[in-house]
């Protein structure tokens, strides 16, 4: 079965909002939480350039991180990432670091 990339740009619209601005705007805020607090927890970055060294791979890969789920697994335990083809766990990561100018 193929993982699904997951993204933060899919959300809940919130329709009890006051002004039709203001359902949009309070559904990107509560996803950017999410995301941050994602981000956080796992100590990654997601939505922007870049480099990251993993354990056991000669090179550093550069790109958008994907985090990827399989939809057999309704809570995992750590989550999975992608980039350039190459999937990997947190554990693996060794260093992670945003590329300047992204």
């Amino acid at each position: 079965m193929p993982e699904i990339a997951m993204s933060f740009d899919q959300g809940q619209f919130n329709f009890d909002a006051k002004g039709p601005e203001d359902g949009y705007r309070k559904w990107r805020e509560e996803l950017d939480a999410k995301k941050q607090a994602f981000e956080s927890r796992w100590g990654i970055i997601l939505g922007r350039t870049v480099r990251v060294t993993l354990r056991d791979h000669i090179k550093p890969l550069t790109g958008m991180l994907e985090w990827v789920t399989d939809p057999k697994i309704s809570t995992p335990k750590s989550p999975r990432f992608r980039l350039k083809g190459v999937l990997f766990t947190i554990a693996e990561i060794e260093s992670i670091v945003q590329v300047e100018g992204t």
